[in-house]
């Protein structure tokens, strides 16, 4: 660890701060100390096992995200990859995840309403959300969370929650929403959205939006081009749900559709004219983004039993990428590159949640069954894209068990997997069938009233992928025989929570999670021709670091810090390539008045040297943001939110981007009014 981070970590220590707005739910009076949806039974932060951060809808508006990029940009131990671009966004938590080109994603599971949402494409992004309807992001480091939410989660869970027709109607009213306006430097766009929540009655509620989104280039600090979008994207939420005594049914449909006109067909790295001699680049095309997310769910909780809460969902997603050449002759796309690619996943998840607490004691156990189908498609044969189907059964327990001083969790998931090419891949009709047991325990015990001491265990195993056992780029052969991948995750840590401390009134926060990551068969990409398999297995690999949160409220100040450490290497002692900056996120909120609040942040991050001999250089990076609400006269319920991020223009390339550079200074101005 630099100088640099250490100078941070005093400063952390002696002035407790970490990243800012976290409210909370219920009856708990520390603002500080945010409520998690997602692993397992809800509970304050501080009394969960395991390292966790939350994005609510406070720092949303802080924050006014154009993807969900910025958003997870705010949180330690999570870094973006390839690019900032609204279509090229990938991301990697503690050394795992995306790596631009191959099918790492797997290592983490995104969720966005509980639906899984996964995409891989060469040289295109993995995630495409409309962050306007966004109303919360949970990130679950590490694979605690693998038991509720797919086995081989060795990176952990992104959790996003869309909005609900409770977070647009006022107390007492039976319907409300917002209109929103918003422009945006860099990259060049703008965004028009309306949402209106109805609740006619106690027992059903609906809600639909709207958001429009033009975008256009994101330049670099000198001005230059990165990357080109010049898409125009609509998209859509529709939800609705119906109470019938101790029933619900609940339907929602998201739908994104992007149409870029000349849009680089390189959303990672832009056109790289030049990049080897005679080189012209990767194209520009006329691409189609499309993602849908559809789920319809029936639960069953009766008030008389409480052994019984229970919910049943039916999902289908797809994202879709449909490529065709674009009008500029001088940059065409490779003919193996074009045509339509496509993921569609059909899920049935059917689960119970049993209070089987006594006398002295809580405990909760959950207990679930999935199924699902995912069908990976192709219009164009390509070994760099293979086509494949993949059928998976799974099984599961959750263990939540309070006594005393002591929370005890346990899990086990059981999975099995089918994976199968298509007619279309000619290297090989192999059909490989795994399997995953991933048992998991942890244990926090309150040392005061204050102060709790968390430890786990959690033992993971990934299962290869389509890309993985099937791709043949590059001339390549299959890799049918590859092995999962073995995760051994262990980590231990403190978390703290305090109110009064140096004035009446004031409250601080703090978690501190170090882990260390053991992993066997690590599947890595070989680059050579055949009979070299595309992929093979690395004996084992090693990932240890830490994540610090911390945070304090006085009055009208809240202030925030955090610190995410990591390293790795295989077991010849080479650097692994996935690692991120080592980094420090400061942050400082400041309601000056009923009517405005200001604020800012800063990352402040270490150089990394790349396995490569390549060095990417440490950079700090500030945003600052001012909202003004007027609470009288004629502008009520009017916000206006001004924004600037990389305020100093800073020139730099995050150690996890394939390439550079980052982008330059953003202006940003929002008008929302709510009605």
């Amino acid at each position: 660890m630099s100088l640099r981070i250490n100078v941070f970590v005093l400063l952390l220590g002696t002035t407790a701060t970490a990243l800012p707005s976290f409210a909370q739910e219920g009856a708990d009076p520390y603002i500080l100390d945010p409520l998690i949806l997602r692993a397992g039974v809800d509970k304050v932060a501080s009394q969960v096992p395991q390292s966790t951060s939350v994005v609510d809808s406070e720092e949303l508006e802080q924050i006014r995200p154009g993807t969900i990029g910025d958003v997870l940009a705010t949180i330690p131990g999570v870094s973006g990859v390839g690019s900032s671009s609204f279509f090229g966004q990938g991301f990697n938590i503690r050394g795992f995840g995306s790596s631009g080109t191959a099918a790492s994603e797997a290592g983490i599971v995104q969720l966005i309403d509980g639906e899984k949402k996964y995409y891989e494409s060469y040289r295109q992004g993995s995630l495409f959300v409309e962050p306007d309807f966004l109303k919360r992001v949970e990130v679950l480091r590490g694979p605690g969370a693998s038991t509720l939410y797919g086995s081989g989660a060795l990176g952990g869970v992104i959790a996003m929650e869309t909005i609900d027709p409770g977070d647009l109607i006022a107390p007492g009213q039976t319907s409300g929403g917002r209109v929103k306006l918003g422009y945006a430097s860099n990259p060049d766009g703008a965004l028009s959205s309306v949402a209106w929540g109805w609740r006619p009655r106690e027992d059903f509620e609906a809600l639909a939006a709207f958001a429009y989104r033009t975008l256009g280039d994101t330049t670099d600090s000198d001005g230059d081009t990165i990357i080109r979008a010049n898409a125009d994207t609509a998209n859509l939420l529709l939800k609705a749900r119906k109470t019938f005594g101790d029933h619900h049914v609940e339907l929602s449909y998201q739908h994104l559709e992007a149409e870029g006109d000349d849009q680089d067909f390189n959303q990672l790295e832009g056109a790289q004219i030049g990049l080897f001699p005679g080189f012209t680049g990767w194209g520009l095309g006329d691409i189609l983004t499309r993602d849908q997310v559809a789920r319809l769910e029936w639960g069953w909780d009766p008030q008389n039993n409480r052994y019984i809460d229970a919910t049943v969902t039916l999902s289908y997603t797809n994202t879709i990428k449909d490529v065709q050449q674009g009008s500029v002759p001088a940059e065409p796309i490779m003919d193996s590159l074009l045509g339509r690619r496509d993921y569609a996943l059909w899920r049935l998840k059917a689960q119970n949640v049993a209070d089987l607490s006594g006398s002295g004691y809580s405990h909760y156990l959950t207990a679930g069954v999935e199924t699902f189908r995912q069908d990976r498609s192709s219009t164009t044969p390509s070994s760099s894209h293979p086509e494949g189907l993949t059928r998976s059964a799974a099984a599961f327990a959750w263990s939540e068990l309070e006594w005393g001083r002591f929370t005890v969790n346990s899990g086990l998931r059981y999975e099995r997997q089918r994976t199968e090419p298509k007619d279309s891949v000619a290297i090989t009709s192999d059909r490989v069938d795994s399997e995953a047991i991933e048992p998991q325990i942890s244990v926090l015990y309150r040392l005061t009233d204050n102060w709790s001491a968390f430890g786990s265990l959690a033992f993971v195993n990934r299962m290869p992928t389509v890309d993985e056992l099937y791709d043949g780029f590059a001339g390549g052969a299959a890799s049918p025989d590859l092995k999962d991948e073995q995760g051994k995750n262990v980590e231990i840590g403190v978390s703290y929570r305090a109110q009064d401390l140096v004035r009446p009134g004031d409250e601080a926060a703090l978690k501190l999670t170090l882990f260390r990551n053991h992993i066997d068969d690590l599947i890595v990409r070989t680059n050579a021709p055949a009979p070299t398999p595309a992929y093979v297995n690395v004996e084992r690999a090693y990932l240890r670091g830490g994540e610090l949160e911390a945070s304090y409220l006085t009055g009208a100040w809240q202030f925030g810090g955090a610190i995410s450490v990591v390293d790795g290497e295989d077991q010849d002692g080479t650097v692994l390539d996935t690692l991120p900056n080592d980094r420090v996120i400061l942050s400082a909120d400041w309601n000056a008045s009923p009517e405005w609040r200001i604020g800012g942040r800063g990352i402040i991050a270490d150089g990394r040297d790349k396995p490569s001999g390549d060095h990417r250089g440490g950079y700090g990076v500030y945003d600052i943001y001012a909202i003004w609400s007027p609470e009288n006269g004629p502008l009520r319920g009017v916000e206006v939110n001004m924004g600037i991020d990389n305020l100093t223009d800073r020139d730099y390339v995050p150690a996890t981007y394939l390439t550079g550079p980052a982008p330059g200074r953003n202006l940003k101005l929002f008008l929302t009014k709510s009605f």
